[in-house]
């Protein structure tokens, strides 16, 4: 028991340790880890830069150079690192803002209210460059290299998610009266702030889609599944173009993850597509069986896609498979929360759909003595709750997970 316990606690005592270091050490560590360099505000009674110079950095060319601020408490209740920079760079009372390299040496520094032209301007001189720009550099010299195609299709969807965020700001509140559970529209940008914030995105997904896609790993996945796609008409455009090649891959290769990821990274941006035609249309190896099809990485949409036509069978046929393949094996899904949320709670709900209740209660009672997990009651109830059994749900909030 010592060991796990052990590994557990370990992110926490690191955190510890990291919070531990002195604020010079502390700050010299943070400093590295932002090569091309940060931007630094100390804060003094009646300065409050911080949010200026946050505000500063949307706008651009600073969004494209994308570094980090750091700000510090001055004042009358200075932060520990406070006094640390003002001896280090000879700052005297009063706020100051500064550029600094993974040294944590002064590249350029300024002692009045930093504007967007002060940062620009601060920029330039310091001759710093942008992660996207460095990028660039090396693909000219390197246009085959998969790796770096990705880091720069990653660095460009993160310029783009902060300008459209600033384009479009918070999302306007639902009508009174309005539907609570469903989801507000995404605004698409207008047509000139779409060409400007997105075409480089584009540009650089396209050429991935058109090349190597399937070879750079979870680079397309995770920039498509983190990008702000779907306020973007030009992106959304490619995605629907790019589908049919997708699902191609899927029909090579209907077991491989990074084809599914990618499919269905860009099926949620473009609002859902269907996934039953599309499974259909593969040919999984022979020999597959229940447990095995539809592929892990579809099983969530296949779910939902399930419950929204009300075919209980069909989730019965594939999470009962899986359940089963897993209570009889040695491995877990990321803990009993996650166990429950993606096979036991569809299984249940199936189970108790269909009139096999008494399945339903089997099911449980293996849950908790495979994994004696305390809050499995709890749940249970809430699901035969929302599903309007409440003799289910006092028996199984009463359930108590066995002593070990």
């Amino acid at each position: 028991m010592r060991g796990p316990m052990l590994l557990m606690m370990m992110p926490a005592v690191l955190m510890a340790q990291r919070s531990a270091l002195p604020p010079l050490e502390a700050f010299e560590r943070d400093m590295k880890k932002n090569r091309l360099g940060t931007w630094l505000v100390l804060e003094d009674e009646g300065a409050a830069w911080g949010a200026l110079a946050r505000a500063a950095l949307d706008e651009d060319p600073l969004v494209m150079l994308n570094l980090p601020l750091r700000v510090i408490g001055g004042g009358k209740k200075p932060d520990g690192l406070a006094p640390i920079l003002r001896d280090r760079f000879s700052w005297a009372k009063g706020a100051h803002w500064a550029l600094v390299d993974a040294k944590g040496l002064l590249l350029v520094e300024g002692s009045s209210q930093p504007t967007a032209t002060d940062l620009v301007s601060a920029a330039e001189r310091a001759g710093v460059k942008s992660r996207a720009q460095e990028l660039e550099d090396f693909l000219k010299q390197n246009p085959d290299h998969l790796e770096a195609q990705g880091a720069l299709l990653r660095e460009r969807v993160l310029i783009a998610n902060r300008r459209t965020r600033k384009v479009l700001g918070n999302s306007p509140e639902k009508p009174a009266g309005g539907p609570k559970d469903v989801p507000e529209p995404p605004r698409p940008l207008d047509p000139d702030n779409d060409l400007k914030i997105w075409s480089p995105v584009v540009q650089q997904l396209d050429r991935l889609f058109k090349g190597a896609w399937l070879e750079a790993g979870m680079d397309p996945y995770i920039a498509i599944a983190t990008s702000s796609a779907e306020h973007s008409p030009s992106m959304l455009t490619l995605l629907i173009r790019s589908k049919a090649d997708m699902e191609e891959a899927l029909r090579r290769r209907p077991n491989a993850g990074e084809p599914w990821l990618v499919w269905l990274a860009a099926s949620r941006k473009c609002g859902g597509w269907p996934l039953l035609p599309l499974l259909q249309s593969l040919q999984p190896l022979p020999g597959t069986t229940p447990g095995e099809w539809p592929p892990m990485m579809a099983l969530n949409e296949y779910i939902k896609d399930a419950k929204a036509r009300r075919d209980w069978t069909a989730i019965r046929e594939v999470v009962e498979a899986r359940w089963e393949d897993m209570r009889v094996g040695d491995y877990r899904w990321g803990g009993a929360e996650n166990l429950w949320n993606r096979l036991l709670s569809p299984l249940v709900e199936a189970l108790v759909s269909l009139g096999d209740v008494g399945s339903a209660d089997q099911v449980l009672s293996e849950a908790l003595a495979l994994d004696n997990w305390s809050g499995l009651p709890g749940q249970a109830r809430d699901l035969a709750t929302r599903l309007g059994r409440p003799d289910l749900a006092a028996r199984w909030g009463a359930l108590s997970p066995k002593a070990r």
